[in-house]
């Protein structure tokens, strides 16, 4: 009786499982590919899930989603708003031609030719509006102007500031010079002294209107 070599064993039980281990590669084809069973899968409602929570976390899960549905159409507004303000004509901003930084907090302006009239404490300014320079001054009164109309006569301008005690004054403005035409409504006599509400002064300086108040 003869033994084999343990060689030829080994040689015979690789073949074997060479021979059973083959894969096998499938065909390129679609009609040949294997065919999945639409019964293993199973399509689950993802609010179906959070309705199988216990309480208190579907109260929750329930408030989370609300605030976040808000918040959403908050900022979707926010957006439309936004893209509504892009899509407008944007106006054309020019710089400043020149600029002047007052020394004193005016109460009220008024612009008439090339001059700006600036009421403030104790009486008024005139400024060019081209240099920005300070044509003239009156501060006379010992109160603040409130509120100051100018009109255009042509080569003059008639100016008329009111102060703080309601007393409306005319001025005559020509070739820079500045002139104290009236007091419309001043007295002696606080007890007597009435309030100007409100004026008006109609184009050519030909009529002005005011209203007063006596004092009770």
């Amino acid at each position: 009786m003869s033994i084999p070599r343990r060689s030829q064993v080994e040689k015979k039980r690789l073949s074997s499982f060479t021979r059973k281990g083959l894969l096998e590669v499938p065909s390129p084809t679609e009609k040949d590919w294997p065919k999945d069973d639409e019964s293993d899968y199973v399509f689950k409602d993802s609010g179906q899930e959070m309705d199988s929570l216990p309480q208190p976390y579907r109260m929750i899960n329930k408030m989370v989603n609300l605030v976040f549905d808000q918040s959403w159409k908050v900022i979707q507004e926010r957006d439309a708003l936004r893209e509504a303000e892009l899509s407008r004509i944007q106006p054309v901003t020019y710089p400043p031609h020149v600029e002047n930084k007052l020394s004193k907090m005016p109460n009220c302006m008024a612009v008439s030719q090339d001059y700006v009239f600036i009421g403030g404490a104790k009486g008024f300014s005139i400024y060019n509006l081209y240099s920005a320079k300070q044509i003239c001054i009156w501060e006379k009164l010992k109160v603040d102007v409130t509120s100051i109309w100018t009109t255009d006569l042509g080569n003059e301008i008639l100016i008329a500031p009111v102060d703080e005690m309601g007393i409306a004054r005319l001025f005559y403005f020509y070739k820079d010079s500045l002139f104290l035409i009236k007091a419309i409504n001043e007295a002696d006599d606080a007890s007597k002294q009435t309030t100007c509400i409100k004026m008006e002064i109609c184009r050519g300086g030909d009529f002005a209107a005011f209203l007063l108040q006596e004092h009770s």
